[in-house]
């Protein structure tokens, strides 16, 4: 039987700090690291990102800083938060933990970047961190979801500070106690809603979670206490949070360690949510031999749940009316990635969501729930052209899913592919190879100041 569920965390925690966290591990979290500059080097001049990072000018407190990567802007500790949560957020070309629907580095790295730097901290200790606070949430989204999912809720929204204040508190090495009443404080002021995909408001939700969990860290390390029963007790978060059996707490928790959840983060190849990247892998596999052939209609037959999700979104957004609302469209970023023969973020720009070509073969495409797919790492497409003919193909695990990894170099090609226009080549290159030596920097605060556009 387990202790209370954040004193099991906490114990987890503080076995591996003293026992070292395994190396392939490390190098996980420095993969995800990695793909988080590669999602957020394009996001900078997005609409969402300008905005957050004025506001966050006019009330911030200079006296601890952290940088806002990209934009070289030194700001105080929450306001580097809320930023670069959004940054990692906004163009959803970040990871995602399929099982549990949720973008899990994106709330956590900020904040521990944020107290990392200031305090002057070793990669090694950085990375982890930053896989030990992965897991504490990971484990947490494993019992919530996906019924948390299914009332409503962004999952890394209700998770990601968890796993903010866990991975700040063991970076710190502030002791048991406080790092339990961390962890406590984060589960008691979780948030997020789902209706927010679309707007600008799901990025800042990201942001303002890891600010959430830096908060938390920030007061239990002055002594602040929290509930040690805010997960499980009568009116703690899994009852407020989901409708998951409390059974599922000792199934979780009495595994955690023994295989690592990081390793099931899906990396993305396109910027764009992951639902879609089955789709248009495919779409880009059989427009290669189409021959420049008319369709007449393309059927993708996927998991039953993308169908539900896109219908909805169809029903509330529409026609693609922003960067945002056609980044969600999964029937639009296949349209657009058949007319433009590839997928950037280019194809999500108003000359493309405003395309009547476009929009004309967004309204021949056809979402068919295949109920053998129990989840959305692949489809299935069939073609049928204007002149009788069809083709058809399958992916079962598109490029970056756990089952069909990208390696570290298709990792690095990506980043550098991402950062054109943005950084320049040399520079990249120096980035790269610090990174995949942050283990040996004794200062991460020296990486991070890197981390500017030309």
């Amino acid at each position: 039987m387990i202790e209370t569920v954040s004193n099991e965390l906490t114990n987890f925690m503080y076995k591996w700090k003293e026992k070292g966290v395994p190396k392939e591990v490390t190098h996980e979290a420095k993969r995800l690291f990695l793909n988080q500059l590669k999602a957020s080097v394009g996001a900078t001049k997005t609409e969402a990102i300008k905005i957050l990072n004025e506001q966050t000018k006019e009330n911030e407190n200079l006296e601890k800083t952290s940088q806002i990567i990209w934009l070289g802007r030194q700001a105080d500790l929450e306001s580097a938060a809320i930023v670069n949560g959004a940054l990692f957020e906004v163009l959803d070309f970040h990871d995602t933990y399929i099982p549990c629907y949720m973008h899990a580095t994106s709330a956590v790295l900020p904040a521990l970047m944020a107290v990392a730097e200031e305090r002057e901290y070793s990669g090694l200790d950085f990375l982890e961190s930053l896989a030990l606070g992965m897991e504490v949430e990971l484990a947490i989204a494993s019992i919530l979801m996906p019924t948390a999912y299914y009332r409503g809720y962004v999952p890394a929204g209700l998770t990601g500070s968890v796993g903010a204040a866990a991975a700040c508190s063991i970076l710190t090495n502030i002791g048991p106690e406080k790092t339990q009443n961390a962890i406590s404080i984060a589960m008691c002021t979780s948030f997020g809603l789902y209706v927010s995909v679309g707007s600008m408001t799901l990025p800042y939700i990201t942001g303002a979670t890891a600010r959430s969990g830096l908060n938390a860290f920030q007061l239990a390390e002055k002594g602040f206490d929290g509930p040690a029963t805010a997960f499980e007790g009568e009116k703690g978060m899994l009852v407020t949070h989901s409708d998951e059996n409390k059974d599922k707490i000792n199934k979780v928790l009495s595994s955690i360690g023994d295989k690592w959840k990081i390793f099931g983060q899906t990396y993305k190849t396109v910027p764009t949510e992951t639902i879609t990247h089955g789709p248009i892998e495919l779409i880009l596999k059989v427009l290669d031999r189409s021959g420049g052939k008319e369709i007449k209609k393309i059927d993708f037959f996927v998991c039953p749940i993308v169908k539900e999700i896109c219908d909805e979104r169809m029903e509330r957004f529409g026609l693609p009316s922003s960067e945002l609302t056609a980044r969600f469209d999964l029937c639009f970023c296949a349209a657009a990635a058949w007319v433009r023969g590839k997928f950037t973020l280019e194809e999500m720009k108003e000359e493309a969501y405003k395309d009547d070509k476009i929009l004309d073969l967004r309204n021949k495409i056809n979402l068919i729930p295949d109920q053998s797919r129990k989840t959305f790492e692949g489809c299935s497409i069939k073609v049928e052209y204007l002149d009788g003919s069809k083709d058809s193909d399958n992916v079962d695990y598109f490029l970056g899913s756990p089952q069909n990894q990208m390696t570290d170099n298709q990792l690095s090609n990506l980043f550098l592919q991402s950062s054109k226009g943005f950084i320049n080549e040399k520079k990249v290159n120096i980035i790269l190879q610090d990174l995949w030596g942050l283990e040996e920097e004794q200062n991460i605060k020296k990486f991070i100041s890197q981390l500017k556009l030309n």
